[in-house]
């Protein structure tokens, strides 16, 4: 268990504030705590000055800090103060308040870096005294507090509260007869501070305090004069020197809601030495331990972090297994359709294409016609096979049905063309060797034509058709000759119209033999 770091209170008379050597003197307790609503001055001291120009420093090694005295100010000039720790100037909530008021918080730093600090104040008078009265300091671990006035407030954890409280701002509050409020300490006295509410009743009330067991001390809460104001930092009680060790005090109230209320704000615990870890709470005799509910602790939740921990690693392995799942099997699909398809050099198949290569005498439904001559530019008066129509081929005039009826996948709607009196022929067809009448395809030189089949086609069409000629020639086209048959074993040469676009690679050697494949690019529409 951590010790609690409290905050230490030195009074105004404690040597180690350094006075400057002009203007400084105790002033009289009883004239200052008869004034305002703030309580009395604390410890019943205070020093004052009213020389322009007096300086006070204090020596701490902590972490905050808060300097308390009375405000005293006349009109918004006289005196005014500054406060700095470390050379650097820190806060002056409200320097100009037009009230007397005792622990009044004159500068204030709650954050500060740890370690030893100087705090010096400046003080400019124009003949109005300013008021130290006491320096509160958060210190750093491992300090000793020997012979140091530690502050307790209501909400520390050596602080429990039985049933019959209720919260009242930062306070705890109770009007029901036999509530208690319990304080583990490690020190010579003790004393409570608490305030006296004008808005409850005024009649005063008993209460008592009982040390380590022992017989009951009797105190008495004040009531309020009549008309008068909320009272805050009255000192309800101060206990007598104890021995040196660790005590526990349970204060008991005896009223009732007819009577002036107990509460409770800060206890203030005088010490020689204090362990190093806070003393264990000791709930008040008859509590309820649901009706604790000003015992705050802060604990390290090192079951959550490592928990919180492990489900970040657990997440963080699942999302990097399933990133390198999905690649996997994406490169498991791109092989998978890599090896289904088609080469046009060997014969495998394309599964989702309707027309199939193979060796055998397989049925190719391409957009061939046989026996005719394959021009790409659709010039009228080309040589044909004999027995078949006259007429060029080009892949943008043919998108008539196959045999199956069905119009080819891989064929365009024809732009406008002029009249032809060709017949049309099956897209589909059985090439067997050695056919009498076919006839070999004939590349003849790409020479641009204006007449013909083409004559009706625009410029781009006919720059597609170039492109389509560049493209298929895998070879330099042979010179124009008078067709021969081929031989008689030769096979027919296929015209394959493909769908996608790319480079065709040559066939190998060993496949020679097979029938020649004339690629064709795929057909673009005019849009």
């Amino acid at each position: 268990m951590s010790a609690v770091l409290r905050r230490i209170v030195v009074d105004d008379t404690d040597p180690a504030i350094q006075y400057g050597p002009n203007g400084w003197y105790a002033a009289d307790p009883a004239k200052l705590n008869s004034v305002g609503n703030y309580g009395p001055v604390y410890n019943i001291s205070s020093h004052a000055t009213s020389t322009n120009g007096s300086t006070l420093s204090f020596p701490f090694n902590g972490t905050s800090i808060s300097v308390m005295g009375t405000t005293a100010t006349v009109g918004n000039a006289d005196p005014t103060w500054d406060c700095f720790v470390d050379d650097i100037k820190i806060d002056n909530p409200s320097p100009n308040f037009q009230y007397q008021e005792n622990n009044w918080l004159l500068c204030d730093q709650a954050q500060i870096a740890p370690g030893p600090h100087m705090l010096r104040i400046e003080v400019q008078s124009k003949g109005q005294p300013f008021y130290l009265d006491n320096i509160l300091y958060t210190p750093v671990a491992g300090v000793s507090y020997e012979s140091a006035v530690l502050e307790y407030t209501n909400i520390d954890p050596s602080v429990s509260f039985g049933s019959g409280w209720k919260p009242l701002l930062t306070e705890n509050i109770t009007q029901t007869a036999g509530a208690q409020v319990a304080l583990n300490f490690h020190g010579t006295s003790v004393s409570l501070l608490g305030y006296i509410p004008t808005e409850l009743p005024h009649t005063a009330s008993a209460a008592t305090y009982s040390i380590d067991g022992g017989p009951p001390v009797n105190f008495t809460l004040n009531g309020l004069p009549a008309q008068s104001a909320t009272v805050y930092n009255a000192v309800l009680f101060t206990t007598n020197t104890l021995t040196p060790t660790t005590h526990n005090i349970v204060v008991t109230y005896g009223g009732d809601t007819t009577k002036t209320p107990l509460v409770v704000s800060t206890f203030y615990v005088t010490n020689t030495s204090t362990p190093a870890t806070g003393a264990p709470n000791s709930t008040p005799s008859g509590s309820d331990s649901s009706n604790t509910p000003v015992t705050k602790t802060k604990s390290t939740p090192t079951a959550a972090i490592a928990a919180g921990t492990v489900s970040v690693v657990v997440v963080l392995a699942l999302i990097v297994g399933l990133v390198f799942w999905c690649r996997r099997r994406r490169r498991r699909s791109a092989d998978q359709l890599h090896r289904q398809s088609a080469n046009p050099f060997m014969g495998s198949t394309v599964d989702t294409a309707p027309a199939s290569l193979s060796t055998a005498a397989a049925t190719y439904s391409y957009s061939v016609v046989p026996g005719e001559t394959f021009n790409p530019y659709g010039q009228p008066g080309m040589p044909a096979t004999p027995g078949t129509p006259g007429r060029p081929y080009s892949p943008y005039l043919d998108a008539s049905p196959s045999a199956s009826g069905v119009a080819h996948p891989y064929m365009h709607p024809a732009p406008p063309r002029a009249p032809t009196s060709a017949t049309g022929s099956s897209h589909a067809f059985t090439p067997s060797a050695g056919s009498a009448g076919e006839a070999g395809m004939v590349y003849p030189t790409p020479v641009p034509s204006d007449g013909g089949s083409g004559s009706g086609r625009s410029g781009r069409s006919q720059k597609y058709e170039r492109e389509l000629a560049a493209s298929i020639a895998m070879s330099p086209p042979a010179p124009l000759m008078p067709l021969t048959p081929l031989r008689a074993n030769a096979p027919r040469p296929i015209v394959v119209h493909h769908q996608d676009s790319g480079v065709r690679l040559t066939p190998p050697p060993s496949i020679m033999s097979e029938p020649e494949i004339v690629d064709v690019p795929p057909g673009y529409s005019r849009d």
